[in-house]
């Protein structure tokens, strides 16, 4: 099985009605052109310019209300507070797979959650939740990361699998770096994640390492997950780390804010690999986590978004160039080529610098432009990516 992803964008600023017009129309003008039909579609995501709870309900009930019956009913979606950065109001991102000869897609739901179940002829099986969340309007971040993990294992329990068969997961969190007090101590929401999320990791065993994950902030929403998890195992699916960077899961305590304990666990570091490779019958695909202008632990080019963006695409690049595949994979040294970019951008300001050096290095490339809070105040851009064998 072999993942595509493309981005539709608007291109004339209208009403809200207006918008999510066009982006169905695009959306339905792909699917005429035979670039896939809805069968293809395994994840859509909404990326929404609400900046607080009632616009963002106001905005999500709007988007539902367009949709098609035969989408909104089976294909898992998810409703993301980031303001596109060009100015829109909605812009949309699908996950579709081009070839589906010998693929069995079977729609399920889990806890008010709609994932699939994806088999191919070559036994191989992959489950696809999106858009996780409480559906609460009000949000305590550890209490809501808590739900979201406990739908997660739910699904992958009923499926035969644990938290080790994750490759991709995008984590949404609501005011990430927001610092709350209580009971005088100090709970960043990013910190309360994670230590949520190295609870219910510690259940099982990541022989072949964490998953490639991106954590990002959000206006509105909570807590919010997505996942695709596999049954493929071993060489088929590999961790890939950045040899310019200290692995996450390894980081100081000098770059974690919170409380040093939680539930009996020290204050726990981000579980993510860099990166992912995962191989089958008809592709070899790297999936680039949420990826910054970190060099070891440190972040590096504060306050310079130019710098910061030269540098997260260097890193980019790094997770797929010869040195770094050469070490676990040596026929694939020098054959990936990024295929879609997802750039998240702290200050709207930024947004035509850092896409004109983004489309300078990646020409051609289809990518999208979000509004974000990174997970550091002193990151401005972060960019996560799908590479593939180069054709």
């Amino acid at each position: 099985m072999k993942l595509s992803i493309v981005a539709f964008e608007i291109q004339e600023i209208g009403t809200l009605e207006e918008q999510a017009a066009d982006c169905i129309r695009q959306l339905n003008e792909f699917i005429s052109k035979g670039g896939c039909g809805i069968s293809n579609i395994i994840a859509l995501n909404f990326f929404l310019s609400a900046t607080d709870v009632p616009a963002f309900e106001g905005q999500k009930k709007l988007l539902a209300d367009c949709l098609p019956d035969a989408i909104k009913e089976v294909i898992p979606v998810a409703y993301l507070a980031q303001a596109p950065a060009n100015g829109a109001t909605i812009s949309v991102e699908m996950h579709y797979l081009p070839d589906m000869e010998g693929v069995v897609v079977t729609p399920k739901n889990m806890a008010g959650t709609n994932y699939l179940v994806i088999e191919s002829k070559g036994g191989d099986k992959w489950v696809v939740a999106n858009g996780i969340c409480t559906g609460k309007k009000k949000h305590q971040i550890a209490e809501d990361s808590d739900w979201v993990f406990g739908v997660m294992e739910a699904i992958l329990q009923s499926e035969g699998l644990d938290f080790s068969n994750i490759f991709r997961q995008w984590n949404y969190i609501e005011g990430i770096t927001t610092v709350e007090l209580k009971e005088n101590a100090e709970n960043q929401h990013y910190q309360l994640f994670n230590n949520v999320r190295s609870k219910y990791y510690a259940k099982s065993e990541f022989v072949n390492g964490y998953p490639a994950a991106t954590g990002i902030g959000t206006m509105a929403g909570g807590v919010v997950i997505s996942f695709y998890a596999t049954t493929q195992s071993g060489p088929d699916v590999i961790s890939v780390e950045n040899p310019l960077q200290k692995a996450a899961f390894e980081y100081s305590e000098e770059v974690l804010i919170g409380e040093s304990e939680y539930e009996g666990f020290c204050k726990c570091t981000p579980k993510f690999a860099r990166a992912k490779l995962v191989s089958n019958t008809q592709s070899v695909q790297v999936y680039i986590s949420g990826t910054a202008s970190i060099r070891e632990e440190k972040t590096i080019a504060e306050n310079d978004v130019a710098e910061q963006t030269r540098i997260t695409i260097d890193n980019v690049e790094k997770l797929i160039s010869e040195q770094t595949l050469s070490k676990i994979n040596r026929v694939l040294a020098g054959q990936m080529q990024i295929n879609f970019f997802r750039v998240y951008i702290k200050n709207p300001s930024d947004y035509q610098l850092v896409k004109r050096t983004c489309e300078s290095r990646w020409p051609g490339i289809s990518g999208v432009y979000v509004v974000s809070d990174v997970c550091r105040d002193s990151l401005l851009v972060e960019i996560e990516a799908l590479a593939s064998v180069r054709q």
